[in-house]
């Protein structure tokens, strides 16, 4: 973790070195690492673990359709790991969550309305349980940096094919005359046999930042013909996020939605979650580098406990516009 750390500020003060937005860039590579012991060291427990690589790309402006501001396709690929209170559990009685994994990527698709709105789809297709090669990551990592060894990837869920629908809807909903401070309503679903939910909540956002088409926190920095969006020239700004869940199906949970036999160790997902999530951002030039933590209520119906984790991530935008 200390060498992930020396090197994502290393970039950082790289990315700080250039000024302002003078070049608009057409594309973005996003890399994140998500794992509880970002925001507490002693932590291994529920969902532990992430890493993805995602690719930003902005359609050419000049065939925008009228109110629209931007249109952005994305692909990611990516891995999330869980386990019960902790990675060493020999013993099943003592598990309070599975250990399963989703290996998945995505496709989607981001359009920006000229009157602070922004929608976007995406549609995943994976593999949940123990083929989505969590046991392995988990084992190589521990390993790596010297951790525990791992114990009860046996009694973990068994595999199934997935594909997975989404929808996020966003608006501003009110914002300073000096844009320092901004509200925006955020909604989004999702159905498919990874998970099956439906969510509520709204973004806070203070300090220095640009407007939803042209901001980091909307993953809309990238541009291709388009009026210059990112007004600032660098985005420093401290974001909150609550969100109320309404969960209908966790394949973490509940196993494989259409396998008979799900694997030895399952529990039913709470109805209500509720996160929230606080996030610092830098963007600039080519660069935003943003470290955010999450805290979730309990999600499983038995003794398992709230929990928190936190993600560290770096973009590199690329190709002038």
């Amino acid at each position: 973790m200390k060498l992930m750390l020396k090197l994502y500020f290393s970039l950082l003060f790289i990315g700080m070195a250039e000024i302002g937005y003078a070049q608009n860039y057409k594309n973005e590579l996003v890399i994140i690492s998500e794992n509880d012991a970002y925001i507490d060291i002693t932590s291994d427990r529920y969902y532990t673990n992430g890493a993805f690589i995602k690719y930003r790309h902005a359609l050419n402006g000049e065939n925008l359709k009228a109110g629209r501001s931007k249109e952005i396709i994305g692909f990611e690929f990516g891995q999330k790991i869980y386990n019960p209170y902790y990675s060493f559990v020999p013993n099943p009685a003592l598990h309070d969550r599975p250990f399963t994994a989703y290996l998945y990527g995505e496709a989607n698709y981001s359009r920006f309305y000229a009157n602070k709105q922004m929608l976007k789809v995406s549609a995943q297709i994976g593999l949940t349980g123990k083929d989505a090669l969590g046991e392995e990551f988990q084992k190589a990592f521990h390993k790596l940096v010297g951790q525990n060894q791992i114990e009860g990837w046996e009694y973990g869920l068994n595999s199934e094919p997935t594909l997975n629908l989404g929808v996020e809807y966003n608006r501003l909903l009110m914002s300073t005359n000096n844009k320092i401070f901004d509200i925006t309503g955020t909604t989004s679903a999702a159905v498919g046999n990874v998970i099956t939910k439906a969510n509520l909540g709204a973004m806070f956002r203070l300090g220095r930042f640009n407007d939803m088409d042209g901001s980091s926190a909307f993953n809309s920095l990238v541009s291709n013909n388009h009026p210059n969006k990112a007004q600032r020239k660098y985005e420093l700004f401290l974001s909150v996020s609550p969100q109320l869940h309404a969960i209908a199906f966790d394949s973490s949970l509940q196993g494989g939605l259409f396998l008979n036999d799900k694997g030895p160790i399952t529990f039913k997902p709470k109805p209500i979650v509720f996160t929230t999530q606080v996030g610092l951002t830098f963007a600039i030039a080519r660069w935003t580098a943003n470290y955010t933590a999450t805290f979730t209520s309990n999600e499983v119906k038995n003794s398992a406990t709230g929990y928190r984790y936190a993600f560290y991530s770096l973009a590199y935008r690329f190709s002038k516009s």
